[in-house]
């Protein structure tokens, strides 16, 4: 029968052979980034004078190269060189567009169209609602065909009392952004 203190020497050789294996594999040991050394990254020696050397070299083989694109490979047309963008896209982000905000979660975009349609023709609402309930998330984007229709709209409706609430209307910034 092995005693305690057997096993516990039997598991101590099998800890101290598997980190012999482990050394010899060169998996599962600390290795610093900067010099390879057996020690952490944060404790290097080298680190003030290789560390800059090596940040270098990082940032030149990061630089930003053209994508290098396979023959036949799909192109999306925002990329394409020598081919017209998408003409609804551009138009959208020309054309002046104003937010409402402090809209009730009752309004419904045939509302908005009777609000703000007597200011000029409106090319695009915007209502944003919820997925599952399609109650109103409180505000909307109006977009106008001319930039003088928008800013009376901006004008005349902004602090407009519309239900129980006071409308805040601005210029919307761009999708970008």
């Amino acid at each position: 029968l092995a005693t305690k203190k057997d096993q516990q020497e039997k598991k101590e050789d099998d800890v101290a052979e598997k980190m012999a294996k482990l050394k010899a594999s060169g998996q599962g040991m600390v290795v610093c980034r900067i010099c390879k050394g057996p020690h952490w990254t944060k404790q290097c020696p080298y680190k003030d004078t290789l560390g800059v050397a090596l940040d270098v070299q990082q940032e030149e083989a990061n630089a930003v190269k053209p994508p290098v694109r396979a023959p036949g490979a799909y192109v999306p047309p925002s990329i394409r060189k020598g081919e017209p963008q998408d003409s609804q896209t551009r138009q959208r982000d020309e054309n002046p567009t104003i937010r409402v905000s402090n809209l009730a979660e009752e309004t419904s975009e045939k509302d908005l169209q009777d609000l703000f349609k007597p200011f000029g023709p409106v090319s695009r609402i915007y209502l944003a609602k919820d997925k599952n309930t399609g109650i109103s998330k409180g505000f909307a984007y109006i977009t106008y065909n001319r930039r003088e229709s928008a800013e009376t709209a901006l004008q005349t409706l902004h602090r407009y009392r519309y239900g129980h609430l006071i409308l805040q209307v601005e210029w919307a910034k761009p999708s970008g952004s």
